[in-house]
């Protein structure tokens, strides 16, 4: 069994480097998703072979090294190859080893099982990249990431690697609509890493340059993090916008500071400060105490909807560096 988890360790190891970094947070709300994030662990393995001392030793003899625990995989897809996790995890798997043939089979047959997950897709595309001779996205990788972003507008791994494609493909106008839609998605040092790539694209394509980024506001920050409630776990969807607001404490007006972003990655953190302000004449600095809310919409809408997913309100005094959590565990009736 320990020679099965250090593989198992070895494989989390590989997917983890596998991984983009923060450009890449895009965990989905969905039951694939969910297995995803196990399967990238370090018992990924071990889960879908299941205990060896518990089968027949003639049939089943513990992995020593990677690649035997990947040939067990193997095997076991064999006998159930209805399995998408496993077949993600088979993806992975090779994609660790950089055995980018075997990876996109391994995706192919995953995407046939479920041909409608956005991030299912995108991985599905990195490898067809990868696996080309000439480094370039083939056609049906380029399909593929069109129909994520297309189910899923904000999917950052997408917009990127079709703004890649794109200049790739002597498109900089297309690149730059492409990552001028991911800027604002992303955090500040990945926007750092983002901006010069836009600006070329920009340059290429004739257009005017990229404005200067807006200097850091002035004032407080408030520190927010926001759950998700287990059991309203399998209600989140693709597509769902989360909403986080910070309104005067009678509810009148507008918000003094708002941010939308992409409802995934639970639990997550974010800041309100003047910078995410409406009105220059009414600022998150200006009070005194705040009541924060959170919401995720269906729609897409700010304004509260049946169906909705929120928070309940929680009041904090306005002072730079503090903090509050939001639990999303109430459907908006």
């Amino acid at each position: 069994m320990g020679n099965l988890l250090l593989a198992s360790l070895a494989l989390g190891v590989g997917v983890l480097a596998f991984v983009l970094r923060p450009l890449w947070k895009d965990a989905k709300g969905t039951a694939l998703a969910l297995a995803l994030a196990l399967l990238g662990g370090t018992a990924g393995l071990y889960a879908l072979l299941g205990t060896p001392d518990a089968l027949d030793p003639e049939l089943v003899e513990a992995p020593k090294t990677l690649e035997q625990a990947i040939v067990q995989l193997e095997r076991k897809l064999e006998d159930e190859p209805g399995s998408v996790e496993g077949w993600v995890l088979l993806g992975r798997s090779r994609a660790s080893q950089e055995a980018w043939p075997q990876a996109v089979a391994a995706f192919e047959k995953a995407h046939a099982l479920l041909p409608d997950e956005a991030d299912l897709m995108i991985e599905y595309a990195d490898a067809l990249m990868r696996a080309s001779e000439d480094g370039r996205f083939p056609a049906k990788a380029v399909a593929l990431l069109e129909r994520a972003v297309e189910r899923q507008p904000t999917h950052q791994r997408g917009l990127f690697y079709l703004g890649a494609q794109r200049l790739q493909a002597g498109q900089p106008a297309e690149a730059a609509e492409f990552w001028g839609r991911l800027l604002p998605l992303v955090d500040a040092q990945t926007a750092d890493a983002l901006r010069p790539q836009l600006a070329m694209a920009r340059e290429q394509a004739g257009l005017p340059p990229l404005p200067e980024p807006e200097p850091a506001a002035a004032g407080p920050t408030l520190t927010v993090t926001i759950e998700l409630a287990p059991a309203l776990a399998a209600k989140l969807a693709e597509g769902d916008t989360l909403f986080v607001f910070a309104r005067t404490t009678d509810g009148a007006g507008l918000p003094v500071a708002v941010k939308r972003l992409p409802a995934t990655g639970f639990p997550l953190q974010l800041t309100l400060s003047d910078a995410d302000g409406l009105m220059p004449a009414q600022k998150l600095s200006m009070q005194a105490k705040v009541r924060l809310m959170a919401r995720v919409s269906k729609s897409g809408d700010a304004g509260a909807a049946p169906g909705d997913l929120e928070a309940e309100p929680v009041e904090l005094a306005v002072a730079d560096g503090a903090a509050a959590t939001l639990v999303i565990g109430k459907v908006v009736e």
